[in-house]
């Protein structure tokens, strides 16, 4: 924060140094005024000053004042000729080359806002037709979520069905089984009554031929 102070205290100094040994005047009026090596008209011209160019001043007294043109010849000149204010006319032409500059800027500055409208309305057309898209395929995406969610759920009934009809196949196959043995159980049934049939028969047959053959004796 010192640091800070001392620098903006020197900087200040600085600027009252320079304002107390320098100060800039104009040309007054439109004229140019001659630049003489002392203060009096019977020293040797050394240049020309025109209106409105801006002069260092290094000395001023009563009459003459002690100046140093842009170039960096320094003279005398007539202090009634020098003014701290631009002239009214050369402030009045920087104005008037300041409004062509301005409105130089300004017709830039609208032709380059018209095609800034132009190409913002392309970019909402363009992002219109963006969102459009996105929609379009947002609604693709859900109508492909709802057919895989359908088939996912036909899926499940296809592995249930499945699962079931297996289950049924082994429960056929159990019952083939079991009727493959029960057919074999009334085969051998059969005959075995079959074969008791003719024992009793042949059994009662002989028993019957005993019995006549008793009686003729």
């Amino acid at each position: 924060m010192k640091i800070k102070i001392s620098f903006y205290c020197l900087f200040i100094c600085i600027l009252l140094t320079v304002s107390a040994y320098s100060d800039n005047r104009y040309v007054t009026d439109r004229m140019r005024i001659t630049l003489r090596a002392g203060p009096d008209v019977s020293y040797k011209v050394i240049g020309l000053v025109n209106s409105g160019e801006s002069v260092e001043l290094i000395e001023e007294r009563q009459k003459w004042s002690r100046v140093e043109t842009d170039d960096g010849k320094v003279g005398w000149v007539m202090t009634r000729f020098l003014t701290a204010d631009i002239p009214k006319s050369d402030l009045l032409e920087k104005l008037q080359k300041e409004h062509e500059s301005l409105k130089g800027k300004t017709k830039r500055f609208a032709n380059e806002n018209e095609k800034l409208k132009s190409d913002n309305s392309d970019i909402k057309k363009e992002l219109n037709k963006t969102v459009i898209e996105l929609k379009n395929k947002s609604d693709a995406f859900e109508n492909l979520n709802k057919g895989c969610q359908k088939y996912k759920e036909l899926k499940i009934k296809h592995e249930k069905f499945t699962e079931e009809m297996k289950n049924q196949q082994k429960e056929l196959n159990q019952i083939k089984q079991e009727k493959a043995v029960l057919e074999s159980y009334q085969f051998f049934w059969g005959f075995g009554m079959a074969l008791a049939v003719l024992a009793i028969g042949f059994i009662i047959g002989k028993t019957s031929q005993k019995k006549r053959t008793a009686r003729l004796y």
